[in-house]
């Protein structure tokens, strides 16, 4: 377990050294923390109201709370989001409002079976601070609903 632990120190620390510089501007790059595992952002502003988000995350679910393996998984989402409500703060940050639709794909562990293909629908919603230097905070909610495909001696299991 130390072990882990000391993995996922290290790549949460190599996000943040490589990561470069968060532009809260018409892209964004920056990192990803969740229940769920911890990943690499990339945020493309379409226009005032709307922006796409590209995620690459380590499912390190299974890992962390299921004992049942050692190596985590990987996915890769997409959503695409629109900003219902904003508001700008006496200091020039400005705060969102967004929500919108999307799509997930990856290899995991399922919680009762094995590890297998997963993809489904997912949905965003949540509120995102720009700092009025250049730094872009989010805290958002993005469930899937999907299915899990494993395959198990000649079957192939759905979940």
């Amino acid at each position: 377990m130390q072990r882990l632990t000391g993995r996922i120190m290290f790549i949460v620390l190599a996000t943040f050294l490589f990561m470069g510089r968060s532009d809260a501007q018409s892209k964004t790059v920056g990192s990803t923390y969740s229940f769920a595992g911890i990943g690499v952002v990339y945020e493309y502003v379409i226009d005032d109201d709307t922006f796409a988000e590209f995620q690459l995350k380590a499912e390190t679910a299974p890992v962390l709370f299921t004992f049942g393996t050692e190596m985590p998984g990987i996915s890769a989402s997409f959503t695409w989001n629109m900003v219902f409500a904003s508001t700008e703060s006496r200091n020039g940050n400005t705060i969102s409002f967004f929500a919108g639709p999307g799509a997930a794909l990856g290899i995991s562990e399922d919680i009762k079976g094995p590890a297998g293909l997963f993809f489904g629908l997912k949905g965003r919603v949540g509120m995102q601070c720009q700092f009025a230097r250049n730094i872009n905070v989010s805290l958002s909610l993005a469930p899937i609903i999907g299915i899990h495909i494993s395959k198990v001696d000649e079957y192939v299991l759905t979940r």
